[in-house]
């Protein structure tokens, strides 16, 4: 059996791990933009407090705490399930508003948006949201702006930025363990990026979601190995729809339907496989000291020009 402890008993601080929730409906995917609009998400059925319930269910089980990335849109029509997610003693963070990609967005709309979710999720919890992740990953060279927007809103973190290549996101020559980002010469914003294997000078995607249900669970486990040898935090993140087999399905293109449907039945044993072989399991809140520790070990990332800094 592999040891998935987050660091060697020979180490008192270790490494800590951390599982995160991006709280969104089934049909706020990607790839069903297009074919929902905007305007008819509430027209579908919702899914999403069953589902959350299914995962406190589990996290209560298991003992363990994890950061819940609550879309907006969500947290206005199920006030009762973000408050029983704060009450069980899990971080509240922010997904944005409208789950609209940052390409969409200008450094104005973004703000409203982030704002209005922060406010939102805060007046809702009583709990200070310190965390931000962008829907689909979207925080790139291209959105670097994004940056200077979270720190200037007062977050303390972001988990947006994937150090991997991506058609629709990534940035490969990120560091894969926690990182301090600017955009340009802006005030520098903790970066904790998601869980990847490494092999050889190629980062493979390990942390969850699409890669969690169509990858074999081997890929996930060498990757938590590997980052408990190397020292560095495993960042994992999942969304409460990909535990639903009975979900409405909705009109996608095929390649659509393989990435949303397949894995969905074995979803939880293989979360409940991942959860109970570490020891560790806490919000990303609850070890920003540990994290930005680790982050001072390397140079700020100027995400503007994908290069480190030393200024």
């Amino acid at each position: 059996m592999l040891d998935l402890t987050p660091m060697s008993v020979r180490d008192p601080a270790r490494v800590p791990c951390c599982v995160s929730i991006d709280v969104e409906e089934y049909v706020h995917v990607e790839v069903a933009r297009g074919v929902v609009d905007f305007n008819q998400w509430d027209d579908w059925p919702s899914r999403v407090e069953r589902n959350v319930d299914l995962l406190l269910t589990l996290f209560d089980a298991c003992g363990l705490r994890g950061t819940f990335f609550i879309l907006g849109h969500v947290a206005q029509r199920h006030e009762s399930m973000v408050k029983r997610i704060a009450q069980a003693g899990h971080e509240i963070a922010s997904h944005g508003s409208n789950h609209q990609r940052l390409h969409q967005l200008n450094t104005e709309t973004f703000r409203a948006d982030v704002l209005a979710c922060k406010k939102l999720l805060e007046d809702q919890t009583g709990q200070h949201v310190r965390g931000y992740r962008a829907p689909t990953f979207s925080v790139v060279r291209q959105t670097a702006w994004a940056i200077d927007v979270l720190v200037e809103l007062g977050f303390e973190y972001d988990a947006s930025i994937f150090p991997i290549r991506h058609p629709w996101y990534g940035v490969p020559t990120t560091p894969v363990s926690p990182f301090m980002v600017c955009n340009g010469s802006g005030s520098a914003l903790l970066e904790v990026p998601p869980l990847v294997y490494r092999l050889g000078s190629w980062n493979l995607p390990a942390a969850g979601g699409g890669y969690f249900r169509l990858l074999p669970l081997v890929l996930m486990q060498w990757a938590l190995a590997q980052a408990c040898r190397q020292g560095r935090p495993a960042i994992l993140y999942f969304h409460p729809w990909e535990f639903d087999p009975q979900m409405p399905r909705m009109p996608l293109s095929v390649t659509g339907r393989i990435r949303t449907y397949t894995g969905l039945r074995r979803a939880q044993s293989r979360l409940e496989c991942i959860m109970r072989r570490s020891s560790r399991w806490s919000p990303i809140g609850d070890v920003l000291g540990e994290l930005r520790a680790l982050a001072d070990t390397h140079p700020v990332f100027d995400l503007a020009r994908c290069a480190v800094t030393h200024n």
